[in-house]
C-alpha cells in the first residue's frame, strides 16, 4: 500500500475529512507538516479542498524566520494560502506561569482556533505521528494516568483531526527525501530541555534497543485500549442512566441507593464521567481525589467534600455532585404583590386571589387572605429562622423543621421562605404556617403557586 493510499485509508476509516472542507493545517516547517501538507494537496482536487497553511513564529529562536519563510514558499509553490502570526511563547510563558513548551501549544492552538471561527466548519488538521503517539502514552504513564491516558491522542477531536497518526517518523523523513520535499529541523528538538525531548532521545532510543518495533507497539497499544474503552464506555452510559437521577448544566444527582451498591470501579468511572458532564474535562482529578470523594460514603448525611470548583455531597436519599457558585449563597430577596408573578432562584411564584381550592398539590398553597399584608416577601432561609408549621401549635426552628423532612443541604438555599410582615406564611413546597391557614372564619382565600421556570 502506498503513502498516499495509506494517508487516504485513514481519512475513510476515522471520518476525517468531507468534501468541500476547509482544512486549517498547523504548518511549522518541520518534516511532519510539510509531510502533511503535500499529501492533503494531493487529495485537494478528489474532495475539493481549501487548504490554509497557518504558521506561528514563537519568536522563540533566531532561525524561525526560516521556518516562516519555508511555509510561506510551500504555500507558493503549491498555490496554498498561508497564514502568519508573530507571537512570544517566552513572553506568554512568563506572563501566564507557563512553560515554554506548554506556552506555546496554547499560542498555536488559540491561533488555529481563531482561523477556523473564520472559516464556516473549518478542520484544524495537525501533524502528530506514530512517535508522538508513543511518546505521549510514556509521558502519561510517567506522570500518573488511567485508560483514558494510555489510549494517546485520537485520530478525531472536535475540530482537531490528525491524519498522519499511523505513520512513523522514519516514514516521513524516508518520503521526503525520496521526493526532495524541503523540511526545517528545530534545533530545540534535539535539546533535552524539555521532558518530551528527554523521552524522544533518550528515553525511547535506549527501548528501541530492547525492542526495535517498541514506537509501533506502543502505537498499536494505544488502538488496542482505545477498543476496550468503548465498551467500557458503553457499560458505564447504561449504569449512569440508572444512576444518575437528575442531571444539569451545574449538578449531576445520584440515587443513594443505586450508587452505594456499584462496585468501587463503577462508582468512580461513573463520578469522573460527571466530572467531564459539568467541568468538559478531567484534568487535574487524580485517583487520589476520586478516592477522596468516595470517602464520603463511610462519613454521615449532610457532610461534603470539596475539590477545586466541585462539591460532593451525601444526602438523605442522594450524593449531589455541584458545581460551587460563589454567588450562591447571596441573600436574594423579592417582592410579590396580588396578582403578580415573580421569579425566585430558577422558580416562577405567582399570588392571586380564588373563591376556594381549585387545585392540590405540594407546590400550592391557600392562606386567609386577610391575614396578609402586602408585599410578601421571598428570600432563602437564615440563621434563626422560625414558624409555626401546619398542623402545630408551637413554633418551630427552621432548621429542626429541615432536619426532621430530611430535606437534604444542598438544596435548602434554593426553597423559598414566603413572608408577610416578616412572619414565614410558607416554606414553599413543604409546609404552609398553621398562623395563616384556611378556617371557618376566612372570607378570601389567597392562592400561591410555585413552578419550574
Amino acid at each position: 500500500m502506498t503513502i498516499t493510499s495509506r494517508f487516504l485509508s485513514n481519512i475513510k476509516k476515522y471520518n476525517l475529512i468531507d468534501k468541500n472542507d476547509t482544512i486549517i493545517v498547523g504548518a511549522s516547517g518541520g518534516p511532519d507538516s510539510q509531510f502533511l501538507i503535500y499529501l492533503l494537496n494531493e487529495i485537494k482536487t478528489e474532495y475539493n479542498l481549501t487548504i490554509i497553511l497557518a504558521h506561528l513564529n514563537h519568536l522563540h529562536r533566531k532561525e524561525a524566520i526560516f521556518d516562516e519563510n519555508l511555509v510561506v514558499e510551500t504555500g507558493k509553490k503549491l498555490n496554498l494560502e498561508v497564514k502568519v502570526k508573530k507571537s512570544s511563547m517566552d513572553d506568554f510563558a512568563k506572563e501566564n506561569k507557563l512553560s515554554p513548551e506548554d506556552a506555546g501549544r496554547r499560542l498555536r492552538y488559540d491561533f488555529f482556533y481563531s482561523l477556523a471561527k473564520e472559516n464556516k466548519s473549518a478542520k484544524i488538521a495537525v501533524a502528530h505521528n506514530m512517535d508522538d503517539q508513543a511518546e505521549t502514552m510514556l509521558f502519561r504513564m510517567a506522570r500518573g494516568t488511567g485508560l483514558d491516558g494510555l489510549s494517546g491522542m485520537d485520530y478525531k477531536n472536535g475540530k482537531i483531526i490528525r491524519p498522519i497518526l499511523s505513520f512513523k517518523k522514519s516514514e516521513i523523513l524516508a518520503y521526503l527525501n525520496e521526493k526532495k520535499i524541503p523540511y526545517a529541523i528545530d534545533a530545540t528538538n534535539l535539546e533535552n530541555d524539555y521532558s518530551r525531548n528527554y523521552i524522544r532521545n533518550e528515553i525511547f532510543p535506549k527501548i528501541a534497543e530492547l525492542n526495535p518495533n517498541a514506537i509501533e507497539n506502543f502505537y498499536n497499544l494505544s488502538d488496542l485500549i482505545k477498543n476496550d474503552l468503548e465498551i467500557i464506555d458503553e457499560l458505564i452510559d447504561q449504569k449512569y442512566e440508572v444512576v444518575a437521577v437528575i442531571e444539569d448544566k451545574t449538578f449531576v444527582k445520584f440515587d443513594k441507593e443505586e450508587f452505594e451498591n456499584l462496585s468501587y470501579s463503577l462508582k468512580a468511572r461513573i463520578l469522573r464521567k460527571s466530572i467531564y458532564k459539568l467541568q468538559g474535562n478531567v484534568k487535574n482529578f487524580s485517583k487520589e481525589n476520586i478516592d477522596d470523594f468516595l470517602n464520603l460514603l463511610d462519613l454521615d448525611t449532610g457532610k461534603k467534600i470539596i475539590k477545586g470548583k466541585l462539591e460532593f455531597i451525601k444526602n438523605y436519599n442522594s450524593y449531589d455532585l455541584v458545581i460551587l457558585n460563589e454567588d450562591s449563597d447571596k441573600q436574594e430577596i423579592v417582592r410579590l404583590n396580588l396578582g403578580e408573578e415573580v421569579r425566585f432562584k430558577g422558580k416562577k411564584i405567582k399570588a392571586s386571589r380564588v373563591l376556594e381550592k381549585d387545585k392540590k398539590s405540594k407546590n400550592i398553597g391557600y392562606f386567609d387572605l386577610d391575614k396578609i399584608s402586602f408585599p410578601l416577601i421571598i428570600r432563602s432561609r437564615e440563621n434563626g429562622d422560625k414558624f409555626k408549621p401546619f398542623g402545630m401549635n408551637h413554633r418551630k426552628k427552621l432548621k429542626d423543621f429541615f432536619i426532621d423532612e430530611k430535606i437534604d443541604k444542598s438544596i435548602r438555599n434554593q426553597i423559598p421562605i414566603i413572608l408577610s410582615d416578616d412572619d414565614i406564611i410558607w416554606v414553599g413546597g413543604y409546609r404552609i404556617s398553621d398562623d395563616y391557614k384556611l378556617d371557618s372564619g376566612t372570607n378570601n382565600i389567597l392562592k400561591i403557586e410555585v413552578a419550574d421556570d
